[in-house]
């Protein structure tokens, strides 16, 4: 990952804490691995202990402020705790990539 998307990951980790203190973030995709051009989208996983439609449309605005401040598309993949610690999702292997491959905030 490049100094200026770890910038914009560790900001919009802090904006979702301020709201969703303890919430996980991390980075992961071509971004997260160094690879992403000029035209990637920036992929986030936030986790959170509950998740429900107001918490999904902040976590929204704020990849929607960040990302517009430092012209990036921000891409958030939310889950709550249980989904993702114990749920199907915690089997898949998009969970499986984040864990591995993923650059935690």
């Amino acid at each position: 990952m490049d100094d200026d998307d770890r910038k914009i990951l560790e900001l919009f980790a802090t904006r979702v804490r301020e709201l969703f203190p303890g919430a996980g973030v991390w980075a992961f995709g071509s971004r997260a691995r160094g690879e992403g051009g000029w035209d990637s989208d920036f992929d986030m996983c936030v986790v959170l202990d509950r998740l429900d439609v107001a918490a999904d449309h902040l976590l929204s605005e704020i990849a929607w402020e960040v990302g517009f401040a430092h012209d990036r598309v921000i891409t958030v993949i939310p889950f709550s705790r249980d989904q993702f610690e114990r749920g199907p999702f915690s089997e898949s292997t998009l969970v499986e990539t984040i864990l591995r491959e993923g650059v935690a905030a």
